[in-house]
């Protein structure tokens, strides 16, 4: 190598250093097109990981054993995956469907209220039968208590002798 081609390739490094600290509007643009995918992407996933936890957390209701299944580890890894499906197909996220957030929200208001409203009708099931069914067998019963009643009086007074 000539001392002119160390010379050259020198002034090559530096240029390419100033290139780098000062790119081209196109790599600029480039760069930040590459960036916003990149962000798009991020907060597509958190978007659909986001769903999925809400849908977890709604079942985790029902059957508290599934927590760990809907971590937010798994539903965010999930939603990576899912947006890379989204992305294929031309699908929006969840976040710009606002039909999503609504059926989410009283998903969110009509499952724990279906379950304490069951349990609500069950108890007051059992305690009308119970309430209930007293009242019915005092009913029954009380023509029998009357005749015992009658009766005992009635042998009490046999054996007294005083009734013959």
């Amino acid at each position: 190598m000539s001392m002119e081609d160390n010379r050259l390739e020198a002034l090559a490094e530096m240029t390419q250093g100033v290139d780098a600290e000062n790119p081209t509007h196109e790599q600029r643009q480039q760069a930040a097109d590459t960036q916003q995918q990149t962000a798009s992407m991020e907060n597509g996933a958190r978007d659909w990981g986001v769903m999925m936890f809400s849908i977890g957390g709604l079942l985790c209701m029902a059957a508290p054993e599934l927590k760990p299944v809907y971590s937010e580890d798994r539903c965010l890894q999930w939603g990576q995956h899912m947006q890379q499906v989204a992305e294929k197909h031309g699908w929006n996220s969840p976040s710009n469907s606002p039909e999503f957030g609504l059926i989410a929200a009283t998903i969110g208001f009509a499952v724990p209220t279906f379950f304490v409203m069951r349990q609500k009708l069950a108890e007051a099931k059992t305690a009308k039968e119970t309430i209930l069914g007293g009242v019915v067998w005092w009913w029954k019963n009380r023509k029998n208590k009357k005749q015992a009643t009658t009766k005992e009086g009635e042998n009490a007074k046999a054996s007294d002798g005083s009734h013959a």
